[in-house]
């Protein structure tokens, strides 16, 4: 993945992912909540694991995790069976409640994310923000949200997609409801391969927030901080 020197070339907007973007950066508390169901299941899962698998969370972060060979393995000694679709289904189910817990633990956005909004949006660009988590999961952060005042022209979350990344539906919404023309104008900013893939699948351009442990990708471009969207 190449540094991007100008990286909102040609844009006329721009979304950020939610988590590890606008929310939780080093995305710490969705980490804990599921590293405490795989425990539960009597799976201990590193810090390690958690940020190579990190992207769309719920059902998708238990499926990413269980397809590692050592956590497969793990799982499959705890139980004397390999993981199976009852076993996702409940761990799915466990960790819900754990998801609104880590939306309480970490309830405000970013204020680099802030700034930088902030900024898109006196230059003219409309701004989004995409998340592959309900709602209901999402009750503290969507409040301290609506108290920034961001000028967010749209929010779109699992609610109003079809399927999480990698799959485009989430950026299909954005497209739709920001106006755009084409969905080449609009700029994907994610911490995570998945966020990536979605914006080549929906024909958009993505930038890679660089994360910590976090290995690389096909992103179009990098960025190492949100200040290099200005304003932050």
């Amino acid at each position: 993945m190449p540094h991007s020197a100008d990286p909102l070339r040609d844009a006329t907007a721009v979304a950020l992912s939610w988590h590890g973007v606008l929310f939780d950066r080093d995305r710490r508390s969705i980490h804990a909540a599921v590293a405490a169901t795989f425990a539960r299941w009597q799976v201990q899962v590193s810090t390690d694991e958690l940020t190579a698998t990190r992207g769309p969370t719920g059902r998708p972060h238990v499926e990413r995790l269980l397809s590692m060979p050592r956590i497969a393995e793990a799982f499959r000694a705890a139980h004397g069976r390999w993981a199976g679709e009852d076993d996702i289904a409940s761990m799915a189910r466990d960790l819900e409640p754990r998801l609104a817990e880590a939306a309480e633990a970490a309830p405000q956005p970013n204020e680099d994310a802030c700034r930088a909004i902030r900024h898109l949006h006196a230059r003219g660009l409309r701004t989004a923000v995409i998340c592959c988590t309900p709602r209901r999961l999402l009750g503290p952060q969507l409040a301290a949200l609506e108290r920034a005042g961001l000028p967010l022209d749209c929010v779109v979350t699992a609610d109003e997609a079809c399927e999480p990344a990698p799959a485009p539906w989430g950026i299909f919404e954005a497209v739709q409801q920001l106006g755009l023309g084409e969905a080449g104008g609009l700029v994907l900013v994610d911490d995570c391969p998945a966020g990536w893939a979605a914006a080549r699948n929906a024909g958009v351009r993505s930038l890679a927030l660089l994360a910590e442990g976090m290995p690389g990708g096909d992103a179009h471009a990098t960025l190492r901080s949100l200040q290099e969207l200005g304003g932050a």
